[in-house]
């Protein structure tokens, strides 16, 4: 089973088609790269993946539970029941790049709407039966986004307490006072690791870029997560900083995390990556191997890409 699944994902914005179409699966352990031109839709996948944004249409899955709506287009069953099909298979148009053709001029995204008790009766039952509440997702998928998006009025060590213990407070622990003690000493601990323990009392403003942008990676840990997501983490960084903050996370890869990092990085992906994908115009391109991807590339715009990175 595998950790982080995408089945056949679209985010428009309007008139704008961002995504066109995105499947993809991340496995326990494994790193995974997005790599792709400016505006090929690389972030917009990352958060539809923890649902930051919401997909027009497709799926999510996390550890074989469904985050998202049930996309009936995934599951013909459900079409099959829903008057929509009995009116294709009526008109002859029941084979899939009929109902294709339908669906990507939303045209069944509004009969959907006007479906019986017997169709939402289907979609219900899917997904009681393999959903996940979208906040207990988010606290196994920590993400780490290029601004570092650290509070400028808490301490560096509430920072990274916050969001810990405002779960303990959710979840009604009883002693939590206790709770509290154990989230400061773990804070401290991930603190030590990086080598800022010396900062817990201060606030980030008084902080490099590269440091801040460590403790918004340690900020993330402190959830414990299981899968952990990176929007290009160095981008806003100065260039003797972005050493620092990579070698964070190839440690974290060396540890086994599952990350999916959408990067600039060429180097780094080619060394860390179990996976590189090249996305590109809203579609995964290529996918591979960091050897295939950057070794043998097959794809013509991910030649170019990389002719004019590397």
């Amino acid at each position: 089973m595998s950790m982080l699944e995408v089945k056949n994902i679209y985010k428009n914005f309007g008139d704008l088609h961002v995504l066109k179409g995105v499947s993809t699966n991340v496995d326990k352990g494994e790193v995974v790269s997005i790599i792709g031109v400016s505006g090929s839709g690389k972030s917009t996948l990352l958060r539809c993946m923890n649902l930051l944004e919401e997909p027009t249409f497709g799926e999510v899955w996390m550890e074989g539970k469904l985050l998202t709506p049930v996309d009936p287009y995934l599951h013909f069953d459900i079409i099959r029941a829903s008057k929509t099909y009995k009116g294709l298979i009526a008109s002859g148009m029941e084979d899939m790049d009929a109902i294709k053709k339908i669906k990507d001029e939303d045209m069944l995204l509004e009969k959907h709407s006007q479906e019986g008790p017997e169709y939402k009766a289907l979609m219900q039952k899917h997904f009681k039966e393999n959903h996940i509440d979208t906040n207990l997702a988010r606290r196994k998928m920590s993400m780490v986004f290029q601004q570092f998006n650290l509070f400028n009025n808490l301490t560096v060590l509430d920072n990274i307490m916050l969001a810990p213990v405002e779960t303990a407070k959710y979840n009604k622990v009883k002693d939590l006072n206790a709770e509290k003690a154990k989230i400061r000493e773990q804070a401290m601990s991930l603190l030590e690791r990086i080598g800022l323990a010396d900062k817990a009392d201060v606030y980030p403003s008084k902080l490099s870029g590269g440091q801040k942008q460590r403790i918004a990676i340690v900020r993330s840990l402190a959830m414990n997560p299981d899968v952990m997501l990176f929007d290009e983490p160095t981008s806003a960084l100065d260039p003797e900083m972005i050493g620092e903050v990579l070698d964070l996370m190839k440690e974290l890869a060396e540890a086994g995390m599952t990350m999916v990092i959408v990067t600039h990085e060429m180097g780094f992906a080619r060394e860390v990556s179990d996976r590189v994908l090249f996305v590109d115009e809203g579609y995964i391109k290529e996918e591979g191997t960091p050897e295939q991807v950057f070794g043998n590339p097959q794809n013509p715009r991910l030649r170019d890409f990389l002719s004019k990175v590397l």
